[in-house]
């Protein structure tokens, strides 16, 4: 069987507690999980934790991934909505029918560039004004379709969690959960 994958990418000033989560929860599960960076590294997050990306997005462009995940970030998420790669990426994996998740900020990428028009999604609340396209649910993770939102650094756990659900099923969450101790 062929191992699911996962790309999150990486643009300056991503938020690292949203980033890290998610990889670590991927790897965890035994789920490829690619750090995509939009630049070569290192990579600065809001806090200047500085992660070094797997692979770059130009290497992936003619790549399926599974989910490709966008971590939250003021500053990140608007690197990653005014990077034409990134769109293209997204557009792409849509179209294939492959999932996208987006956390805190950075639904507000695929709102700016009509991927979320008519769904439910969620986000931090300090981007909701910037929804237009989509209805917004207060739920910490909303899954709509092919599209995977979560609210922020707090709902990091969660969102990884629901990723991991949805490629490798409940049962594996329940294995993370005990080994996390996550209730």
């Amino acid at each position: 069987m062929t191992r699911k994958k996962v790309a999150l990418l990486l643009a300056p000033g991503y938020e690292e507690l949203e980033a890290v989560t998610v990889v670590d929860i991927m790897r965890r599960a035994e789920i490829v999980c690619d750090i995509v960076g939009i630049q070569e590294g290192p990579i600065p997050s809001a806090r200047n934790v500085k992660i070094v990306p797997d692979r770059l997005i130009d290497d992936i462009v003619d790549e399926t991934y599974d989910i490709v995940v966008l971590p939250g970030g003021i500053e990140g998420t608007e690197n990653l909505a005014r990077d034409n790669r990134v769109v293209a990426l997204l557009t792409r994996h849509l179209k294939m029918g492959k999932r996208v998740g987006a956390i805190c900020a950075a639904p507000t990428v695929l709102e700016r560039h009509n991927l979320v028009t008519g769904k439910t999604i969620t986000c931090h609340p300090v981007s909701k004004a910037a929804i237009k396209k989509a209805s917004l649910s207060d739920d910490k993770v909303v899954e709509d379709g092919l599209v995977i939102t979560s609210q922020g650094p707090g709902t990091a756990m969660d969102f990884a969690l629901k990723l991991v659900e949805i490629l490798a099923g409940e049962d594996k969450v329940l294995q993370l959960k005990e080994g996390l101790l996550v209730k």
